[in-house]
């Protein structure tokens, strides 16, 4: 079970407690075990945090508050070495640019509703193996640039990547996700047995391929993309040797009808 270890900053009770309740519905909707620490002030959350060293997934900061903001916090954060997540939760949008230079994930204004806690939970998970385990991470996770901006994609949730123009798009089972990029470039970051080219201007991902028809191959949920004669015989002869192999491990040892190769 991963552990997930929040801290929260905000003047106002409401709201921290509002954070708090989100990330336990979070936690339980994953079955995450989550610890959070709480904080009313800034100063007293970077003293704290300066004396235990502690490092947390993310952090959530309200950015007025008496005393120092949460800008000077989160400024104080980065000049000690902390690399955490940060999340800046206000109820003003004025300070976006400012959030961008610390290198915030998110910021988000209040009230928070849950589908933005979720998105926001689904970059801290993502950075947060990148910190614990880059080794592991750097197969499962790309850092693109999309919008002057790094974003790190999940390979697993990727189903193909389409190239249009001077630009890639990344194909995902949630969203789409556009990267200033070659083709060429970007699959020679990626595991060639899993990320394979069925197209001149097409990328699939093997575990993601449903079927596999003359012209086209199909993901399912209505996804499909285009497939080159070139590739069409391979691709077909590794699709249906996965499919065997999947109803000879279904059937435990009986025999299975196999599908017949075109």
């Amino acid at each position: 079970m991963w552990k997930l270890n929040a801290a929260i900053c905000d003047d106002e009770e409401f709201y921290r407690n509002e954070v708090v309740n989100l990330l336990s519905t979070y936690a339980n909707e994953m079955g995450y075990d989550l610890e959070t620490d709480v904080w009313e002030n800034g100063s007293s959350m970077v003293e704290a945090m300066k004396e235990s060293g502690k490092e947390y997934d993310v952090i959530f900061l309200d950015v007025e508050m008496p005393g120092i903001s949460g800008m000077d916090a989160a400024n104080e954060l980065r000049r000690i070495g902390q690399n955490t997540s940060i999340c800046f939760v206000t109820a003003h949008i004025g300070y976006a640019y400012e959030a961008y230079r610390v290198d915030a994930i998110a910021y988000i204004t209040k009230p928070i509703k849950y589908v933005d806690m979720k998105k926001i939970m689904e970059k801290v998970e993502m950075y947060s193996h990148y910190r614990r385990d880059k080794e592991d991470a750097e197969k499962r996770y790309l850092n693109i640039t999309s919008d002057r901006a790094n974003v790190i994609i999940d390979l697993n949730k990727v189903v193909y990547i389409e190239k249009r123009r001077n630009q890639c798009v990344f194909h995902c089972t949630d969203r789409e996700q556009i990267c200033y990029d070659s083709l060429r470039n970007i699959h020679k970051k990626l595991d060639p047995d899993i990320f394979l080219y069925i197209h001149q201007g097409y990328i699939a991902s093997f575990p993601h391929i449903k079927e596999v028809l003359p012209d086209r191959v199909c993901f399912g949920s209505g996804m499909q993309a285009p497939l080159s004669r070139r590739h069409y015989a391979s691709l077909r002869k590794r699709h249906l040797d996965k499919v065997n192999r999947l109803i000879m491990e279904s059937t435990q040892g009986t025999e299975p009808w196999k599908i017949q190769k075109a």
